[in-house]
This record gives structure tokens, C-alpha cells and sequence, in this order.
């Protein structure tokens, strides 16, 4: 048998996780209502506590969209639109000539004739895909634009150029480290995420790529 005062600090932890658990159950209530009600109208409330809500609760919150049959996806869709709608201000500040664009490679036709350089993978403009003409179409704004194959580009390039405002594309695990990654450096970004992932032959919207890339203060 254990003391008293055991037995009573037992009991007193015991209700403290137990009051601990309810509250992350309804935090992570209340937040999953916010994903999906940005989700449907585009619209967000208290945009920088809901974010903080879905990177601390993102697991419970996934859990619940599991428990209900809801795409889980959704949380990553709408934790996107949010940091870009948090780094729009700071983003649209930023002129075209010092904006980047870091394209994934796997955006590319599987027939792509481009070679791989320090700076990422150069595009040709072959005409076997759409990234040449996102190229020309980007670099005519005045934007720099990277193919790169993998994260560690990203860094080197943003260590070597330093830009003020980045797009990236990608999936959503891709987008998510990249933005994290950009706000490490301060640098205000947006993420395009592609309408269909994998390693290769993967698909854009263009338009909404071209949308994104366009908007000036």
C-alpha cells in the first residue's frame, strides 16, 4: 500500500490527463469544424491561432476526419491555403525580379531531354510538357525559375540567390516542408500543390499556377 499523499498525487494526475485529454478533444473539435468550413467558402477565421491549431493538433484532427470518413487530405489543402493566405501581404510586396519559382522535376514529360546542372535541372522549352512555357511565361514577368529534384536544392539555391518571395510547387508533404522552410529564412511564400502526385508524371493546373504567379500589391 502506498501512502496517502501518494495515493492523492495519483489521483491528482490521474484528473489532470484526463482534463488534458478533453481539452485537446475539443481544441481539435473545434479546429476540424474551422478546416472544414475554409475548405467549403475559402474563407478563414482567426487564420494564425487556426493554423497553430492544425500543427499541434494535426494528428488528433486527422484522426477525427478518419473517425467521420472525411478525406484527410482536406487538413493539408486547407493548412496550404492558410500559410499562403498569412504570407499574401508580405508576398504581393515583393517585385517580380526578386520572386522565385522552384518547380519539382517530376512535373516533367518522362521523355525530357534536360540535363541536370548545379542550379537544378534546365529546361529546353522541348514542347513535350508545360514547363516550358511556365518558364517563359515566368522568366517574362521577370521571376527566376528552378526545376530542382529534390529539398536540398531548394536550400542551396535560396543560400546562393536569396530571394525575397518564393512559389513553390508540389505535393502536399513537399509544400509543407518548403514553407516551413522559407519561414525559417523569413522569406514569404506561396504553394501551388499538384493535382496529382507521385515520382513522375505528375499533373499542374497551369491556370491556377498562373493565377498565383501573377498577383502584384
Amino acid at each position: 500500500m502506498f501512502p496517502e499523499y501518494i495515493n492523492q498525487l495519483f489521483y491528482i494526475v490521474g484528473e489532470a490527463v484526463v482534463l488534458l485529454a478533453a481539452l485537446v478533444l475539443i481544441l481539435s473539435i473545434i479546429v476540424s469544424m474551422l478546416v472544414l468550413y475554409s475548405f467549403k467558402t475559402g474563407n478563414f477565421f482567426a487564420a494564425r491561432y487556426m493554423l497553430l491549431g492544425i500543427i499541434l493538433l494535426e494528428n488528433v484532427i486527422t484522426s477525427l476526419f478518419w473517425i467521420f470518413r472525411a478525406e484527410d487530405c482536406i487538413v493539408d489543402d486547407v493548412g496550404v491555403r492558410l500559410r499562403n493566405y498569412i504570407n499574401n501581404k508580405k508576398f504581393l510586396k515583393v517585385p517580380y525580379s526578386m520572386r522565385f519559382i522552384f518547380m519539382p522535376q517530376c512535373v516533367r514529360s518522362t521523355e525530357c531531354p534536360a540535363k541536370l546542372t548545379p542550379d537544378g535541372i534546365k529546361c529546353v522549352n522541348c514542347g513535350r510538357c508545360g514547363v516550358g512555357e511556365a518558364k517563359k511565361y515566368a522568366e517574362g514577368l521577370g521571376y527566376h525559375f528552378f526545376i530542382v529534384p529534390g529539398s536540398s536544392f531548394n536550400k542551396r539555391i535560396i543560400k546562393k540567390y536569396q530571394p525575397r518571395a518564393i512559389v513553390g510547387v508540389g505535393c502536399h508533404m513537399e509544400i509543407k516542408e518548403g514553407l516551413d522552410l522559407c519561414h525559417s529564412y523569413g522569406i514569404p511564400a506561396r504553394g501551388v500543390l499538384l493535382l496529382k502526385a507521385g515520382c513522375v508524371a505528375t499533373t499542374l493546373d497551369w491556370e491556377q499556377f498562373h493565377e498565383t504567379i501573377t498577383e502584384i500589391e
